[in-house]
C-alpha cells in the first residue's frame, strides 16, 4: 500500500480540481446515513470532502478521518480543522486501537485492498453494537467504453478486476447488502480521462500490464475524439456489527 498512498500523497494538493465523480459518490454515500452515529471512523478521507458532509450532517458526532496518504490527511484537516480527530492509517489493515465506532464509512477507497474480504472483517470488528459500515467502491461494470475501445483493436486494457454485485466476496460471517448505480463522466476526448485518473492518483494500472506503445496509444485515443463518457459504476454497500 506503500505505492497507492505515494500516488495519492503527490496529487493531494490538486486532487479536488478533478473529483467530480468523487464528490458525487461522497454525496450519495453520506445520504445512505439514516440513523445518528455517536461515533464515526472514516477510512480513506482525502481532502476531507465527505467528512465535511458528515461533519455538517452530524453536528454531534465525535469524527475520526483517516488516510494512508499523509498529504491527503493535511488538505483534510485543512478543511475541517478542530471539527474532527486525524489519524494516518491503513485501512486494509485498521488500527483496533482507535477503539469501536458506531459508524464506519469509506468512499473510493476499498479498490484498492488487495483483500477486501479481510478487510471488510476487519472493520467490522471494529464496529460496536448495532453499528454499521458504510462504503463505495467500484465495480465490474466501470469504464466500459475505455475497454471495448481495446478489445476492438486487439489490445489489452490495463483496468483493474472490480467485483461485481453479485459475486461481491463477503468475509466469513455474513453478508452484507450492496445496490448498484452508476456515474457518469463527459470529457473532451480520452486523453482528458487519462490526465484526469494521473491527477486523482489514480492511474496506476492493474499488475503485471505493460503499457502500450505510443502508436498503440494514439489509436485508443482517436476512438474517443468526438468525446468520451466515462461510467463508473458504484457499488455501495452496507454491512452491520455481527
Amino acid at each position: 500500500m506503500n505505492a497507492v498512498a505515494g500516488r495519492f500523497g503527490a496529487q493531494a494538493g490538486r486532487y479536488d480540481d478533478v473529483a467530480r465523480v468523487q464528490r458525487v459518490v461522497a454525496e450519495r454515500l453520506a445520504a445512505r446515513v439514516a440513523f445518528t452515529p455517536a461515533r464515526v471512523l472514516e477510512v480513506g478521507c482525502g481532502t476531507g470532502y465527505l467528512g465535511a458532509l458528515l461533519a455538517q450532517r452530524l453536528p454531534g458526532a465525535a469524527l475520526v478521518l483517516t488516510d494512508i496518504a499523509p498529504p491527503m490527511l493535511a488538505q483534510a484537516r485543512a478543511r475541517l480543522g478542530a471539527r474532527a480527530r486525524y489519524a494516518v492509517m491503513d485501512g486494509e489493515a485498521p488500527d483496533a486501537g482507535l477503539g469501536q465506532f458506531d459508524l464506519i464509512i469509506s468512499s473510493l477507497a476499498f479498490q484498492w485492498f488487495g483483500d477486501l474480504p479481510g478487510a471488510i472483517g476487519r472493520l467490522r470488528a471494529m464496529l460496536a453494537p448495532n453499528g454499521q459500515l458504510l462504503f463505495a467502491t467500484l465495480g465490474a461494470g466501470s469504464f466500459g467504453a475505455w475497454a471495448a475501445a481495446h478489445a476492438a483493436l486487439g489490445l489489452p486494457c490495463g483496468l483493474h478486476d472490480y467485483p461485481s454485485a453479485a459475486g461481491f466476496a463477503w468475509p466469513p460471517g455474513g453478508a452484507g447488502e450492496i445496490e448498484a448505480e452508476m456515474v457518469a463522466d463527459e470529457l473532451p476526448d480520452g486523453w482528458a480521462f487519462a490526465r484526469d485518473l494521473k491527477r486523482l492518483g489514480a492511474g496506476q494500472p492493474r499488475a503485471g500490464y505493460k503499457p502500450l506503445s505510443p502508436r498503440a496509444l494514439k489509436a485508443v485515443m482517436a476512438r474517443f475524439e468526438g468525446g468520451l463518457r466515462a461510467e463508473y459504476q458504484v457499488l455501495f454497500g452496507r454491512v452491520r456489527a455481527g
